[in-house]
């Protein structure tokens, strides 16, 4: 799907840090509200932050209020959330603009140590999306540690990885370190959105080029934001031509 480009290349992106409970619907208030109030360009939510990581909601998830809710929003939205095909769950990240989903995608790595692996279909696909803003990668949660996969959205051109996650608080000093890697090694920006709970380790992030925090959750709910410009991917990847393909 090809778009007519609507921003120039600099632009607000935010990530949103949500204590996502069992009640459904004050999840998707919480979300509805910050995509009325945001003036962001791209507004990145955690994994399954409808449904929270609670099996018993799976199987309810709707995209449709995030759908409704983005109609009046400039922004480009990634939010986490249960897909349900037929038999199948999968744990999917829709791209949405302007009332429609204009991508997704299903995550390839499920978590071998919850009942992820076992309740969720895993996606066999990993494609950059084309959105207005520019073209954008996802990785979901335990796919930051398959450096393999983002490298593979980086050579289909993404200029920023969104990261919607429930990371835990035990490994939240891996969450940090693998969000700065995958940018330093990628000279892309990367966006982190993880969940904030009992069990769940805040400390959203975004991350430029160069490996710089640009701005960083703590461990409460709310919205991290910054301004960033596309044209600096381009600009640390000339000055530092580590990514050059051709001689690869």
């Amino acid at each position: 799907m090809k778009f007519k480009k609507l921003l120039g290349m600099s632009m607000i992106v935010s990530a949103v840090q949500l204590r996502s409970s069992k009640d459904i619907e004050s999840n998707i208030q919480k979300a509805v509200n910050i995509i009325k109030l945001a003036k962001s360009d791209l507004i990145i939510f955690p994994e399954l932050f409808n449904t929270g990581y609670y099996q018993e909601n799976y199987e309810r998830s709707n995209v449709s209020p995030i759908l409704k809710a983005s109609e009046r929003s400039k922004a480009v939205i990634v939010a986490g959330m249960a897909e349900i095909e037929g038999n199948d769950i999968y744990n999917t990240a829709f791209v949405i603009h302007k009332g429609r989903v204009i991508g997704k995608h299903r995550k390839t790595k499920l978590f071998p140590l919850t009942h992820e692996i076992e309740v969720f279909k895993a996606g066999n696909e990993i494609e950059v999306i084309e959105t207005p803003i520019c073209k954008l990668g996802i990785v979901i949660c335990y796919e930051l540690r398959f450096p393999e996969i983002t490298r593979k959205l980086v050579r289909q051109g993404a200029k920023i990885i969104a990261v919607p996650a429930v990371f835990p608080k035990e490994r939240i000093d891996h969450w940090k370190v693998l969000l700065r890697a995958r940018a330093i090694e990628n000279q892309v920006y990367v966006v982190g959105a993880n969940c904030v709970g009992e069990f769940c380790g805040g400390n959203s992030m975004i991350i430029d080029p160069f490996g710089r925090v640009l701005a960083e959750a703590g461990f409460d709910e709310g919205i991290i934001s910054a301004e960033i410009d596309l044209s600096f991917v381009d600009e640390v990847r000339r000055k530092f031509p580590f990514l050059d393909f051709k001689s690869q």
